[in-house]
């Protein structure tokens, strides 16, 4: 293997705790990361778009709804609600730790790739099958406007020179892809991926942005406890592409640095009629008017270093302005006499962040999560999460991405919308529909979760025990099959350990305490942890296999009514 390729991979093995991975399913899960994280600039846990198995030509498969991973059809549901034309698109991986490329794998591939969107592929893994029902139902429903996208990768640790054998494979077969008339057609990516790429990618997503820019024409903005510096102005365009450009080892740009607009609440639209117009308005020499066309960008850094008019920034993102500094990149041999509107804030602040990307967004829906960023409680789960004992961390991310360029364990960090599935499951004794109602029990249940006075430590002993529940998925000591079952196995535990006992009626501090030290006790004791969620594995398949069920949909769609959460209740912890 090209060793800078292996030194990254060493890295991320040790990021992502996989001291039990192969070094071939390693370079697999690296290059789902680098391709996602680095290139495309969705924060996703790469481990689950790695399938687990011998799965036909694919070594990962992901679909993306809205920059979102989706799994199954309860999170597409999810995330397709209140969206009017979502953007999706399907990944596939496939990579190889030799430096060669295959024609016959690479014809493996896009066998594998046809074979998925004509359910050929139904019955290779759970997990597979999983996003082919995911498949089916966002061609059901979400396809009214506009097709999804498509991007196939093959990855080596060589260097791809172009062959023409392949390079006419590839033509060939992307040309059948669109002919099927069922992708985006200026939306179907094929890309094979070197040594070069992967580094460069990689490099994107796990290290802080750091740039030096010339900002001649900028005032201070005014003083603000929470902002240590902050500055307004207009900026040369160039500058601005500068702190987005991806160079390789010569200084050469291959690529836009997509992570930049991690914390950006839209993403660029390249086919969008107002940015074509905006592009067309830079080809046509009228650059000097788009200062005064333009709303500008922002800038948020963590630290900023003042010499004269250059300013060294550090671990920044742009939170308004995507469209434009997209339109840019794009025209950035053509920006002469081109100025943009400017604002340049360095603050570590993190709710005075998020107020920001808020305010300067308000034109856009706020989700239910960003508003659950900003109460003080879950600041303070975040907080206490971090505090305790290295073994006991969780780190729950408020925002986006926010621990993204931490050398910490990946596996602990817990997005807000799976903490809410957890306590939908555990807390607020809703299994059933933990995956796909989550947001609606917490509107329902808004007045006791979240609460100033709720005690932080239960919430860390719910998110322990989910992250124990996933280690044991993770390090393959239970069976992938009992996913379908997750939120149910969790409940079940957690009402195992607690003696079905209402957690959030019990007002002793001291009872709570101890009732939150018995939970992460337990979850931290492997053997009696596994015993546990073996014992209520069993009872549940033996429970669901009553159903005679068809296939995983069907399973999935029994599971979720609340007749069978009763069933299940009434078996496994009988009045």
């Amino acid at each position: 293997m090209h060793p800078v390729i292996k030194a990254q991979c060493q890295q991320f093995k040790i990021n992502e705790s996989l001291h039990h991975m192969s070094e071939s399913d390693v370079f697999e899960a690296y290059t789902i990361y680098s391709v996602i994280s680095g290139q495309l600039g969705h924060g996703i846990d790469p481990l689950q778009v790695h399938l687990k198995g011998n799965e036909f030509g694919l070594d990962g498969a992901a679909v993306i709804i809205q920059g979102n991973l989706v799994t199954d059809t309860d999170e597409a549901t999810a995330a397709l609600q209140d969206i009017n034309n979502p953007e999706v698109e399907f990944v596939f991986f496939q990579s190889k730790t030799g430096s060669s490329y295959d024609y016959g794998d690479i014809g493996k591939l896009f066998d594998a790739v046809d074979e998925f969107f004509d359910d050929e592929l139904y019955g290779e893994s759970d997990q597979l099958d999983d996003l082919i029902n995911v498949k089916d139902l966002i061609y059901r429903k979400a396809v009214a406007k506009k097709n999804p996208g498509l991007r196939i990768y093959y990855a080596t640790s060589g260097l791809y020179k172009n062959p023409a054998r392949i390079e006419k494979l590839i033509e060939d077969r992307t040309g059948r892809l669109r002919d099927r008339s069922i992708f985006d057609k200026d939306s179907i990516v094929v890309e094979m991926l070197g040594a070069d790429k992967l580094q460069t990618f990689y490099r994107s997503a796990s290290r802080s942005a750091q740039v030096k820019i010339e900002f001649p024409r900028q005032v201070p903005l005014p003083k603000n406890e929470k902002v240590e510096q902050g500055y307004i102005g207009f900026i040369d365009a160039s500058q601005l592409v500068k702190m987005v450009e991806v160079t390789d080892n010569d200084g050469v740009v291959i690529d836009i640095n997509r992570y930049i607009f991690f914390d950006n609440v839209r993403d660029y639209n390249e086919n969008s009629p107002l940015n074509k117009r905006i592009s067309d308005t830079i080809d046509e020499h009228q650059g000097a008017d788009f200062v005064f066309r333009n709303n500008g960008v922002t800038v948020i850094a963590k630290s900023i270093h003042r010499t004269a008019d250059e300013f060294r920034i550090e671990d920044y993102q742009i939170v308004n302005g995507c469209q434009t500094t997209n339109i840019l990149f794009n025209n950035r041999g053509n920006l002469k006499d081109v100025s943009v509107p400017f604002r340049l804030i360095g603050t570590t602040d993190d709710e005075f962040i998020a107020s920001i990307i808020i305010g300067t967004n308000s034109q856009n829906k706020i989700n239910e999560e960003q508003f659950l960023a900003l109460l003080p409680f879950v600041k303070n789960i975040e907080e206490y999460c971090q505090s305790i004992d290295d073994q006991l961390k969780i780190f729950i991310e408020r925002r986006e991405n926010q621990y993204q360029r931490e050398q910490i364990e990946r596996a602990r960090i817990m997005q807000l919308p799976v903490l809410m599935k957890a306590i939908s499951a555990t807390l607020l004794n809703q299994p059933n529909r933990s995956a796909r109602d989550y947001k609606k029990i917490f509107k329902e249940n808004s007045g006791v979760i979240f609460q100033e006075e709720s005690d932080v430590r239960l919430y860390h002993a719910v998110a322990y025990l989910y992250y124990r529940l996933e280690f044991l998925w993770r390090n393959q000591k239970i069976e992938n099959a009992l996913k379908i079952y997750r939120f149910y196995i969790l409940w079940a535990v957690y009402q195992t350990i607690t003696k079905g006992v209402d957690v959030l009626k019990v007002r002793k501090p001291k009872d709570v305490a101890s009732i939150a030290k018995s939970i992460v006790d337990t979850a931290a004791d492997e053997e009696k942890f596994k015993a546990v969620v073996k014992d209520v594995s069993k009872k549940l398949t033996k429970l669901a296999a009553q159903l005679s069920s068809e296939n995983r949909e069907k399973l999935r769609d029994s599971i979720r009514a609340d007749t069978f959460f009763l069933r299940v209740r009434e078996m496994l912890f009988p009045k």
